[in-house]
């Protein structure tokens, strides 16, 4: 493909894009609710050693136990895994799980948490897509580098990405060319062709509904057609939007309905992933642009039986609490991204504006969330053929799943945790993400389809500085391990700390510290007294600009 090429065609899109805009809404930040699991309902599981054939009369006894009236399997054909209890009219959810745990068969009990999806629509309007190629759209190559990495591969049909969200309108233009076709099941017959539980079950199911149909209503389902573009809109089309991957197939899943889903539900979907997986569908990665505060174990396991099968998990680091200010997840959890920490199939995203700062509403945390990407104000499809823009974390998700079908499309030998390692190790490295996010860095597919580990700034960049009572630590890139020296007010500090947590894939680190102790702070960051921090490498003469302090 060429350069000149692609750029005629993307002006082309834009003139098409602003008639559409008076139809297209934008994307806010969603507001959680205070209760955050469904009522009259639990998950059960019971304990591994107990008879696998136990028959459903007596797992009966067991619910019944737990004032319980009936029971659903989260799995279509196993006789182990969670089920979903209904409780009986008016029985508490606590007091469920309370006397569930107390009978010596079961492993746990656990709410049906809520999951939230990181944005709803809002009438925010058009930003050209400059989240795939930065030409001005605040500081120039602040983007994923699309264009390069469309230079080697553009996707291919083969790979599957399933959108576990709000139903997504896959009839749109953009869209449609690109949608996953169940090829073992015959449409409209009102039969289930293929035998796994599920009838017409042609691009994908919804499990609120339990139907085939997952666009139901065009405010809820704007959520997934907007995260389905930015992974897979036909690219190169001369109209629309382009996604990462122009080849690919999309599997829409619906769990979420209104402002949030279940637990169970999402169980659910993963399940059904991983069975088309074992049916020869070639789904590689699953989209999960929602989190939440519940820590479901029934969710958890799902996710790490996806990874056995190969699958990755791409998911929003999530925007803040009800607040909306970015949460540090190593402080305050918020499930998925916090099991990245144990499930190496799990990438979480947080989102960057097109000037390449952490954005304001965005989650991060240093061992929790692997890489940034844009997500602020860019631009997909939207419902019934119109585009918009849109800001969460919920869309730098989709732009990472992007790169990994394009990733696997090129190596599809590749295992869940290599693809993270990829992502981790070739991320573009961020002053403003320095220590932020296990990469300290964008994502850039790029670098990832080609493995490069890109190389810091010659000059040191200062993304912060803080101070507990004994220590100041210093964040940034360009820090050379073992020879960097913190310097304030032009006088260098001793007893300088490496800690190898933090270093990237170039040999850098991006945390330095200094242990001054009590009086030493005292004396070197007076308090409330604003002091300039500098970063000297000796070994290679640079020094950074001066970063401005004040000890509170």
């Amino acid at each position: 493909m060429k350069k000149l090429a692609y750029l005629s065609i993307t002006c082309g899109c834009f003139a098409l894009l602003l008639v559409n805009l008076s139809i297209s809404g934008g994307v806010k930040a969603a507001s959680k609710k205070n209760k955050n699991y469904v009522d009259g309902r639990i998950l059960l599981k019971l304990r591994d050693d107990v008879d696998q054939q136990m028959t459903d009369d007596k797992v009966g006894e067991i619910v019944a136990g737990v004032r319980g009236s009936r029971f659903t399997r989260l799995e279509q054909d196993a006789e182990r895994g969670p089920v979903l209890v209904q409780l009986r009219a008016g029985a508490s959810v606590e007091e469920a799980i309370a006397e569930a745990s107390q009978n010596p068969l079961v492993e746990y009990a656990e709410p049906d948490y809520r999951i939230y999806p990181a944005a709803v629509p809002d009438d925010t309007f058009f930003q050209l897509q400059w989240h795939l190629l930065n030409n001005g759209f605040g500081l120039p190559g602040a983007d994923i580098n699309a264009t390069n990495a469309w230079d080697l591969t553009t996707g291919s049909d083969d790979v599957v990405v399933a959108v576990i969200d709000t139903g997504a309108d896959l009839q749109h233009p953009d869209l449609a060319p690109n949608r996953w076709v169940n090829p073992r099941e015959i449409p409209g017959n009102g039969v289930d062709d293929d035998g796994n539980g599920f009838v017409d079950d042609v691009n994908g199911w919804n499990f609120i509904s339990n139907k085939p149909d997952t666009f139901e209503d065009p405010v809820v389902d704007a959520h997934a057609t907007f995260v389905s573009g930015l992974i897979g809109a036909v690219g190169n089309n001369e109209a629309g939007v382009s996604g990462v991957a122009w080849h690919v197939k999309l599997m829409s899943l619906k769990f979420i309905g209104g402002d949030s889903g279940s637990a169970s539900d999402a169980v659910k979907a993963i399940n059904y992933v991983i069975d088309q997986k074992k049916r020869g569908t070639n789904v590689r990665i699953i989209n999960a642009s929602w989190g939440g505060p519940g820590n479901s174990a029934s969710l958890e396991n799902a996710i790490r039986k996806a990874n056995k099968q190969g699958i990755s998990f791409v998911c929003a680091a999530g925007n803040g609490g009800n607040d909306g200010s970015g949460d540090d997840l190593e402080q305050v959890a918020d499930y998925p991204s916090t099991w990245s920490t144990e499930v190496p199939s799990i990438i979480s995203v947080a989102a960057l504006d097109a000037n390449d700062q952490l954005a304001s509403f965005s989650n991060f945390g240093h061992s929790v969330v692997q890489v940034g990407a844009p997500g602020v104000q860019v631009f997909s499809t939207n419902v019934g053929g119109t585009y918009s823009s849109g800001s969460g974390t919920s869309f730098s998700a989709p732009l990472v799943s992007g790169i990994v079908a394009l990733l696997v499309a090129r190596e599809p030998e590749l295992t869940p945790s290599q693809i993270r390692d990829r992502i981790v190790r070739t991320a573009d490295p961020l002053g403003s993400l320095a220590s932020k996010v296990q990469s300290s860095g964008r994502a850039n597919a790029f670098n990832v389809l080609t493995n490069t580990v890109p190389h810091g700034p010659s000059k040191p960049v200062i993304g912060s500085v803080s101070v507990n009572k004994k220590f100041v630590f210093v964040d940034g890139v360009g820090f050379v391990n073992g020879s960097s020296v913190i310097e304030i007010d032009g006088m260098a500090l001793g007893k300088l700390n490496y800690d190898s947590s933090f270093v990237l894939a170039d040999g850098s680190t991006t945390r330095i510290s200094s242990k001054l102790g009590k009086d030493g702070i005292k004396v070197m960051l007076p308090q409330f007294q604003i002091v300039t921090v500098t970063v000297f490498n000796p070994s290679t003469g640079e020094r950074s600009n001066g970063f401005q302090f004040q000890r509170r």
